[in-house]
């Protein structure tokens, strides 16, 4: 048995470190202590047989609030560029909003009130990780109560109003990156945990 050299250890740390999961977000917040159940359920998984009638329920409600906030985005972006005129941007837009932020609000409220209480009864190790999505909900909450308010002054504005359809916008794009984020490092943490619990 010949003796490892410090390079040959550079080198497997290295080939071990290609094999290694790491979360889905090039920024996620989740450390690697919180990825043990994600590390047994990859995301490769999520959608297999074994898996899928516990797991897609909650990714097609992940899916869905992904395309409201795609749409509501290029709703803004083509009265920007002057696709839209102001009353086919309002017609198209308003409803939505309106919808959009009535389902976020009661989707949160039933993973504060009910999900995320549970899983951390179930692993209280995850219970920093789950705060940081609490925290999520809280600034996402904010910053959807500003997309309400705005959104009721565009219902009012039969006057064009372009300073508010920008301020709307760069609401839409803060609620955008916030849930890119929060939706990804949620699923990972969730989506196993769904998995492979029991029943």
């Amino acid at each position: 048995m010949t003796a490892s050299t410090p390079n040959d250890t550079s080198q497997q740390a290295l080939d071990d470190d290609l094999f290694s999961l790491a979360p889905r977000h090039p920024d996620s917040r989740l450390e690697a202590d919180w990825l043990f159940l994600y590390n047994k359920l990859p995301p490769d998984q999520w959608f297999s047989a074994d898996y899928a009638y516990k797991t897609s329920g909650w990714l097609k409600v992940h899916t869905n609030i992904r395309k409201r906030q795609r749409i509501l985005t290029q709703i803004s972006e083509a009265y920007i560029s002057g696709d839209f005129d102001w009353a086919e941007y309002r017609s198209q837009i308003l409803k939505r909003i309106n919808m959009h932020v009535l389902k976020l609000h009661q989707h949160h409220g039933v993973e504060d009130e009910g999900f995320f209480p549970e899983f951390v009864s179930m692993y209280p190790k995850l219970a920093p990780a789950f705060e940081i999505l609490g925290y999520d909900h809280e600034y996402l909450n904010d910053l959807l109560d500003k997309l309400q308010i705005q959104n009721d002054m565009l219902a009012r504005s039969e006057v064009e109003d372009k300073a508010l359809a920008r301020e709307l916008h760069e609401t839409l794009v803060k609620v955008t990156d916030l849930l890119q984020q929060h939706l990804t490092d949620e699923e990972d943490l969730v989506i196993p945990i769904l998995g492979l619990r029991q029943g």
